[in-house]
């Protein structure tokens, strides 16, 4: 029977295809929160991306509902927008809005004693994509080039170790597609090297690379500048790591030609640009943990080093806000009547914002302005922060657009059908900047430069980007730890084994692949598991290796590496002994046992546990599990299996010496068989 049992588990982990509980559990994440003790009480953490993690969705604004009232922060390199000083036990909502303006939600939920963390995403979500090799919408109509530009994609038809760029102006039609413009491709390797090519575009406008490296050990970027009006529309990738088998192909698509946008910044897909310094300065921020160290700004293709300073403390961004705006109706308030105040300011103060603008504008039935519609009112706080509005025309829904710091915020639809009321909002921004090295550079044209660091005995670099002439740029060097490990497994104890099964993720906090050496990286597992397996869709780069653990055999990607697998621990005398060394620690980890009558779990340093009932039956669950990397997770497991066998056994005695004796009374062979039965629901019998 512990062999069905296990082979069912098994089967369950390792199905290749969708719609297994393996792959289910990803999806399912998004938009839940997860409690994580490693931030603060009343910081909230919401990361958006297309479709898989290692698409983060930068510069986009964020939206979370606290008690109904919204605050906006915008999303970083990595796609995460953060929310600070949130009342505890608040009621919390985050949405976001994808390219088609169509909003994403989470679920409602309450803040906890601890930080928060989830994940929305803006694209239907992909689990087997990653490193920027996602391809394109399948079905429907083709995108617009510019929709697609900047996202590589697997081509089949090409030769391995290819890449091709086609540069457009948002037109595949275009009949004068650009040509002789030079297309740089920069490659991180996982040895900390870094390579530099450059193509000019053929007269179909595109540009080829070949020789590139397959193993998985380079990430590259594609970038280049096409000229558009009076300016150019830079344009980049997000990394691409080569599949063995088969080449790359990618867009990089201007606005059109006659278009009189803007012009185009794609880098801040990847970094922000807001608040970026003049012309002919580099601004290289750095986050993390930052040490008095050189930073250094180098030239991707001649590698000359092109200023050398130590990071200093940058000036507050007034623009990074974290603000929310809350209606309250005023019965003693005419209908139409709206007043405003505005409080707030820099860190810790809290003192009348003067000078704020305040429009209140019509809105659809979602609360979103309607484009294009007059401002029905117009106002501007005092010195004491307070403005007041009356509005004759109510038939519409309103919104509040305040403009503080130059930053945009909307609030809620305002009711002022019945009553007028008052709409209070409290807006703070640091009043410390982050350390940052300002570099001065008139770059040369389609130069490409990079900034690195030797921090905490490891090379830190930003992205390759190139810099333009009529405006400065920004780029941040993340000092995190290199790779952070994260499991999300199920398990169930019978009389012999204990069976596992999940998801297992690392996470590289780098532009460069990590590679684990000639034999790859091991994730070691519980001493003494058996039975190890992986599921048929990841063995191509993931391998068992008996008595020791998952052996991964292609390097770890910029962004995450997922894989799902299974393995047993063997149960002695009802008791699972668990010590699994965790190199890189567990970050945000989970772990679910199904409960047996008479289990108890002494549960690890760094975790908590209790029992949850599901509709699938009761677990024991340790939702967030958070140790320090070179350390060990040690738990035990018990389950009072010989008891039950033993009266199993006696159950069974009485039973075949009734039947013996000729079984005369039914009623007491009644209860035997009822509460075998009992027991054997608890697990495999004996034999």
């Amino acid at each position: 029977m512990k062999r069905i049992l296990l082979a069912a588990l098994v089967a369950i982990a390792v199905a290749p295809n969708g719609g297994t509980p393996a792959q289910a559990q990803i999806s399912a994440a998004i938009g839940k929160p997860l409690p994580s003790p490693d931030m603060p009480a009343g910081q909230v953490s919401v990361r958006v991306v297309a479709g898989t993690p290692s698409s983060p969705v930068s510069g986009t604004e964020v939206t979370l509902l606290v008690n109904g009232t919204p605050q906006i922060a915008r999303t970083d390199s990595a796609g995460r927008a953060f929310f600070k000083d949130l009342p505890g036990g608040a009621k919390l909502q985050a949405k976001v809005f994808d390219e088609d303006k169509k909003e994403i939600t989470s679920e409602e939920f309450n803040l906890g004693e601890t930080g928060v963390r989830l994940m929305l995403s803006t694209k239907p979500w992909n689990p087997g994509g990653g490193a920027g090799m996602m391809g394109g919408g399948a079905g429907g109509a083709m995108p617009n080039p510019r929709d697609m530009s900047g996202e590589p994609r697997p081509e089949d038809k090409d030769p391995p170790g290819s890449m091709t760029v086609r540069l457009t102006y948002d037109d595949f039609g275009d009949k004068e597609p650009p040509a002789g413009v030079p297309v740089a491709l920069v490659g991180y390797s996982a040895d900390d090297s870094v390579k530099f090519a450059k193509v000019e575009s053929d007269k179909e406008g595109r540009a080829t690379f070949t020789g590139l490296d397959r193993s998985g050990g380079t990430s590259y970027f594609a970038m280049t500048l096409l000229p558009r009006g009076t300016g150019v529309d830079r344009l980049i990738s997000t990394p691409a790591v080569l599949d063995p088998r088969v080449g790359v192909r990618l867009i990089l698509s201007a606005e059109k030609k006659t278009s009189t946008d803007p012009n185009v910044d794609d880098l801040t897909k990847l970094e922000k640009q807001d608040g970026s310094p003049p012309a002919g300065k580099v601004r290289i921020q750095l986050v993390g943990g930052v040490e008095d160290q050189e930073v250094r700004l180098v030239d991707a293709e001649t590698k000359a080093v092109l200023g050398r300073v130590h990071p200093q403390q940058g000036k507050p961004d007034p623009q990074d806000i974290q603000g929310q705006a809350q209606f309250v109706p005023k019965a003693d308030l005419e209908a139409g009547t709206l007043d405003v105040l505005v409080h707030g300011g820099g860190a810790n103060e809290d003192r009348p914002l003067s000078d704020v603008s305040i429009k209140v504008v019509p809105a659809d039935a979602d609360g979103v302005p309607v484009a294009g519609a007059m401002p029905l009112a117009e106002l501007q706080t005092t010195d004491n922060g307070q403005a007041r509005a009356k509005i004759a025309k109510l038939d519409t829904p309103l919104v509040a657009q305040i403009l503080i710091n130059g930053k945009p915020m909307t609030s809620k639809p305002l009711d002022l059908v019945k009553a007028g009321g008052q709409l209070v909002v409290e807006a703070h921004w640091d009043s410390e900047g982050k350390p940052e090295a300002m570099f001065d550079l008139v770059p040369r044209p389609g130069q490409v430069v990079y900034a690195e660091t030797m921090m905490q005995r490891n090379l830190y670099r930003s992205l390759p980007f190139q810099p333009v002439t009529d405006r400065g740029s920004s780029a941040t060097l993340f000092i995190f730890p290199r790779l952070l490990f994260t499991f999300s497994i199920t398990s169930r104890i019978d009389d012999e084994y204990f069976a596992v099964n999940g998801r297992f993720e690392l996470s590289n906090n780098s532009w460069v692949p990590y590679s684990g050496g000639p034999d790859g990286l091991m994730i070691p597992l519980p001493k003494g598991f058996t039975g190890g397996l992986v599921a048929e869709s990841d063995q191509a780069d993931v391998a068992i290796e008996p008595k020791e653990g998952f052996r991964i055999i292609r390097p770890i990607p910029p962004g995450t590496k997922q894989f799902h697998g299974a393995f047993s621990l063997p149960v002695d005398k009802g008791t699972v002994s668990w010590a699994m060394d965790l190199p890189w620690g567990a970050f945000n980890s989970g772990m679910e046992i199904l409960q047996v009558p008479g289990m108890s779990v002494d549960t690890p340093k760094g975790a908590d546990g209790q029992v949850m009932n599901v509709p699938q039956g009761s677990f024991f669950v340790m939702p967030r599990i958070q140790i320090l990397p070179k350390q060990s997770m040690v738990l035990t497991i018990r389950s009072n299996t010989a008891g039950r066998d033993a009266r199993r056994q006696q159950l069974l005695d009485a039973l075949v010496t009734m039947d013996k004796a000729g079984g005369k009374n039914q009623a007491r062979r009644d209860e035997l068989v009822a509460e075998l039965e009992t027991l054997w629901d608890e697990g495999p019998g004996p034999g």
